[in-house]
């Protein structure tokens, strides 16, 4: 398949990264490594930008809002969910089109999901919501299991991982100078948030830990905030999930799905938001979610390929 150009003459799509955490970070090494897409920018907060980026970045623009860039085919929101709305603002009304991954389910979710749906709508501009691994990618199994076994169970198991939406929230807790969260689940079935923290010197650590459990991300969760001299040494790489479907009492056959993954959560949620980016061009404005996509608009130019190699 030929590779179209855009009216820039470089490649494929351009989409700017807004936000350098880790899953921004992980996108932009993403966007970089393909051959059908172009990184048009990464965007940072203004006291972030004389931060020094990898030599692999030196090339591309750093600017501190969207607005200054001269096209953008699209966004990837890799800002902590608090700013989500905001950074989703801030595009669409400069008719920049966004993929966000924000980490909620059910009614909440089904909430966020119309108010970005009002923004994009107003602003004649397409956005795709929840488009990371969970919500994301690991919607698509779920769903898939669910056709396939219709009448049944299915049971989701989380292996202990970084999360990285409060570890985000934590990281700007004033006074904390690196931090990692990881969920964990008690003997009862709860879950508890480790926080791990290296703190500025000077610091109250009472004071800072009140902080992070007083934040809405926490307050629903048991927290335990544990201060460490080197967050570096407590990284965790992979994540892990195991997802079974049974089938039901009564119903024909007896179907047993089973899903087992380890994985880097950042990168998998960075590779999702690329994919969920292809699918932009081809949008009507409004707000549409990674199951409202056909699986050969996250392929892009490559959906010819996809399915002589898939299918």
């Amino acid at each position: 398949m030929v590779k179209r150009k855009n009216r820039h003459g470089e490649k494929g799509l351009r989409l700017g990264i807004v936000g350098f955490g880790m899953v921004g970070r992980a996108s932009a090494d993403v966007v970089l490594e393909r051959k059908d897409l172009t990184l048009a920018a990464i965007v940072r907060r203004l006291d972030s930008l004389a931060q020094p980026l990898p030599d692999v970045f030196s090339k591309v623009p750093v600017v501190s809002h969207t607005a200054q860039v001269a096209h953008m085919d699209g966004a990837l929101l890799c800002v902590p969910a608090a700013q989500v709305f905001e950074a989703a603002h801030d595009c669409l009304q400069h008719g920049v089109p966004i993929v966000e991954s924000s980490i909620l389910h059910g009614e909440a979710f089904q909430i966020h999901r119309e108010a970005i749906h009002r923004l994009a709508v107003r602003f004649d501009v397409p956005a795709i919501v929840g488009a990371g691994w969970d919500p994301g990618a690991l919607s698509l199994l779920r769903s898939l299991f669910g056709l396939l076994v219709p009448e049944g169970e299915l049971a989701t198991t989380h292996r202990v991982a970084a999360s990285l939406h409060h570890t985000a929230m934590a990281r700007q807790v004033r006074g904390v100078k690196e931090a990692l969260c990881t969920e964990q689940v008690a003997a009862d079935g709860a879950r508890q948030r480790y926080v791990y923290v290296e703190v500025e010197p000077g610091v109250d650590v009472a004071q800072l830990s009140a902080a992070i459990r007083a934040d809405p991300l926490f307050l629903h969760d048991e927290t335990f905030v544990f201060p460490v001299e080197s967050i570096a040494a407590l990284e965790q790489e992979g994540r892990g999930v195991v997802l079974e479907r049974r089938s039901g009492l009564g119903s024909q056959g007896h179907q047993r799905l089973l899903f087992e993954a380890r994985f880097d959560d950042a990168m998998m949620t960075a590779r999702t938001m690329v994919a969920a980016a292809r699918a932009l061009p081809g949008l009507s404005p409004g707000a549409h979610a990674l199951l409202d996509l056909p699986l050969s608009a996250l392929w892009g130019e490559q959906a010819f390929d996809a399915e002589r190699t898939w299918l």
